[in-house]
């Protein structure tokens, strides 16, 4: 004999068909617009970045349906190619394609001095406003923290002024004799030997920390030349 459902056990069942149903239908449209929208947002990020009026960007938008391509369009009027957004989506995009360009960096390197101040200067700016994603990577190449050592003594004092002592000290430890000869030379005495107590009182560091340390101070190089504050000159030295 086949069980009668009561009236209650139907409208339970009912209820929980009901709610479990709205919670399908309700991920979904979540799950659906929010990759409509990462795929709207990323696409115009993309865009922004090749350029709106830029041939390849005109090829992509031309193969979108005009509802899309409005939509895409808009957003990416809403972005500067240096925006920090921009970078990160590009970065993501680039990252995720596997690519390496280590070999090429080493070309530049390579032969950046002799292709003339000039001429590297101004391809640096130009690569820099072209490609800006790899500006860090550019001034890692083009300036490290080891070529604190080719500095001049009123740009060493410069980053100094606007260096925290126990950041130094943590950076000076994972770096050359030479570098550390260099900024102990461009300090008061005391405040040197205060430094060196430091650095052997600190005991042992990561090598993240040093790495963090060093990053910084490479960061108050390039603001301050690009203040104007401090030179920047390429030696030929800096890129052996």
């Amino acid at each position: 004999m086949k069980n009668e459902v009561s009236a209650e056990a139907k409208k339970a069942q009912f209820m929980v068909e009901k709610a479990m149903g709205d919670i399908t239908r309700a991920t979904r449209k979540v799950l659906m617009d929010y990759v409509s929208k990462m795929y709207f947002s990323s696409f115009a990020k993309a865009i922004a970045y090749l350029g709106l009026e830029s041939e390849d960007a005109i090829d992509l938008l031309n193969n979108m349906d005009a509802d899309t391509r409005r939509q895409v369009e808009a957003l990416a009027k809403e972005y500067q190619k240096s925006d920090t957004q921009v970078i990160s989506e590009v970065e993501h995009i680039i990252t995720a394609s596997g690519m390496d360009f280590t070999d090429d960096y080493k070309i530049i390197k390579d032969n950046i001095i002799l292709s003339g101040k000039t001429f590297a200067e101004e391809a640096v700016q130009n690569f820099q406003k072209e490609t800006p994603i790899f500006q860090k990577k550019m001034e890692d190449c083009l300036f490290s923290f080891e070529d604190f050592q080719y500095l001049d003594d009123r740009a060493i004092q410069k980053v100094l002024q606007e260096t925290d002592m126990q950041v130094l000290a943590k950076a000076l430890r994972g770096t050359s004799t030479e570098v550390q000869d260099k900024i102990f030379r461009n300090m008061p005495q005391r405040t040197a030997t205060m430094l060196k107590e430091d650095m052997e009182w600190m005991g042992p560091a990561r090598a993240q920390e040093v790495d963090a340390a060093q990053a910084n101070l490479v960061k108050i190089v390039f603001r301050l030349s690009n203040n104007g504050d401090i030179l920047l000159t390429l030696k030929e030295d800096c890129f052996k």
